[in-house]
């Protein structure tokens, strides 16, 4: 049963406006009134020159964006406050298409609001609105009759700023700007101004070539549900830079040629344990830029467009090919780090591999070559070489691992590293004695015994003497750095162990355990 009753006013109350404040930034704001001018720019063919100019008066703290894109017709003004209305085609290949960006921008700006346009030759018109009037569930606004302004232009003017406008803040706008409308600024016909100066495009493309593994173009178109068509092109390889602290590597989205979402490095694009890996150093040269083309409706982009919305069909068809694309040049970045400079850096010259992609979402490759194998680490050279020995002598193991384990600490970020590594050494050392006393000597040792020698160090190179030539010069050197050991570990204050002191009693231990066990330590 179904009867109906009443009627309910769904008119949508202005506080909307007021609701979404926090959602937008200054950097995000200001880009979505240079959107609307290039979006007029793009409806009308692209055709004639567009500028725009921004603005931001940090003493006077107000903010002014001008476009000469055309202007709005008397009977387009309502698209400016009434939220989903738009001028935008959903098949344009504009990059506004949701009807709210405006109207959320400027009110997140600021709390006094006018906007002049005039539509080609024809009159010049404004809006004026302002905290009062949000606060009015009354949608009608006057719109005058002004002053003319420039043909085709329009000019909204920002007053009684929500943000604070800052000199830090005019430097990260400028960067933000020249990072989102680049491809738009290879035109010669766009031009954006900020604060008079020209606005610089800055782009994500310093590609290194190594040898087989130089970038690659990769091209294709993709095919919605409903038949649209997504023509898409990606940049991927490795990166002449590694900004780890910047965080300038993972994936980049362009939307109908608008930056969307700068540097991802989330699960969604591979970044997770058993892919790419979590983010880290190590694959900081990882960088994947998609370009996606089509009409508006199509774009993966959030409402806001700062950033992708990964469950959209088109993220969705081009998830697992992405994915494997982001790990393999990661795992490239990985296996070649510590030699980036001879592997990656050098080849700062080369051609693009172009890569023809039939069908995105059965692709699930890189075509990549299978990657070059990884440098073995010392610990996995040192347990190879040594391994017939160990298969005969078991007790020797430990040895070579103590002196694999004092190389591991004198590589860590720890202030006393060279202590802990040279304390590792010297037991390695009394071990590696012990050991050869009860299994390589002949002799037979009691417990007791043991512990009787082991009671000075003394004791214990003599005995060693019995059995083994060591040269003269290596046990005063054996004498000297048992002496620094025992000053470190009795003595009140700390003993400093240099680098070189460090590395010269790692010498003498490998070479006692050489001649002890011919344990070998020489990972060449």
């Amino acid at each position: 049963m179904k009867k109906e009753i009443e009627m309910l006013d769904a008119t949508p109350s202005k506080r909307l406006f007021l609701s979404i404040i926090a959602d937008y930034d200054l950097n995000r704001s200001i880009c979505e009134l240079v959107d609307n001018g290039l979006d007029v720019w793009v409806r009308a063919g692209k055709a004639q020159p567009i500028t725009i100019s921004v603005k931001l008066d940090a003493t006077q703290q107000a903010i002014t964006v001008e476009d000469n894109a055309g202007g709005l017709a008397k009977d387009e003004l309502r698209y400016i406050v009434g939220p989903g209305q738009t001028g935008t085609n959903p098949t344009d290949e504009t990059i506004g298409i949701f009807g709210v960006g405006t109207k959320r921008a400027v009110v997140a700006l600021s709390q006094n609001i006018r906007i002049r346009t005039r539509h080609g030759k024809g009159k010049t018109h404004q809006i004026d609105f302002d905290d009062q009037w949000l606060e009015d569930d009354d949608w009608q606004l006057p719109v005058y009759e002004v002053t003319d302004i420039p043909q085709g232009t329009t000019i909204v003017e920002l007053q009684k700023l929500r943000v604070h406008i800052t000199e830090e803040s005019i430097a990260r706008l400028r960067e933000h700007l020249g990072t989102t409308y680049a491809r738009f600024l290879t035109n010669k016909n766009v031009s954006l101004d900020f604060n008079g100066q020209p606005v610089v495009p800055l782009f994500f493309e310093n590609w290194a070539y190594p040898p087989n593994y130089s970038p690659r173009r990769y091209t294709g178109t993709l095919n919605t549900e409903d038949g649209r068509k997504i023509r898409v092109e990606a940049l991927a390889g490795l990166s002449r830079e590694s900004s780890p602290a910047a965080g300038e590597y993972g994936v980049y989205f362009y939307c109908n040629d608008r930056l969307i979402a700068r540097a991802l490095k989330t699960f969604d694009v591979g970044f997770t344990k058993g892919l790419a890996g979590l983010p880290h150093p190590k694959v900081s040269l990882t960088r994947v830029l998609v370009y996606l083309n089509g009409d508006a409706r199509s774009m993966p982009w959030n409402s806001s467009k700062s950033d992708i919305s990964t469950k959209h069909e088109v993220f969705v068809a081009l998830h697992q090919w992405l994915v494997q694309v982001v790990k393999d040049y990661a795992s490239l970045s990985r296996i070649w780090m510590g030699d980036w400079p001879e592997k990656v850096f050098q080849y700062d010259d080369g051609v693009i591999t172009d890569v023809p992609i039939d069908d995105f979402p059965l692709a699930k490759k890189s075509f990549l070559p299978p990657p070059p194998r990884s440098r073995p680490r010392y610990g996995e050279i040192i347990t190879q070489r040594n391994r017939a020995v160990v298969g005969k002598k078991p007790w020797t193991r430990g040895l070579y691992e103590g002196v694999i384990a004092a190389d591991l600490i004198a590589k860590q970020r720890l202030d006393q590293r060279n202590r802990i590594a040279f304390i590792v050494l010297d037991s390695t050392l009394e071990i590696a004695f012990k050991e050869y006393l009860v299994n390589e000597s002949g002799a037979s040792y009691t417990d007791q015994k043991l512990l009787s020698l082991f009671s000075t160090r003394a004791n214990v190179q003599t005995e060693i003497k019995k059995y083994v030539t060591i040269k003269p010069d290596t046990w005063k050197k054996i004498d000297h750095y048992y002496r620094l050991r025992c000053k470190l570990v009795h003595e009140r204050a700390t003993v400093g162990i240099s680098d070189q002191q460090l590395q010269e009693f790692r010498q003498v231990v490998e070479r006692v355990l050489g001649k002890l066990y011919k344990l070998r330590f020489n990972p060449e």
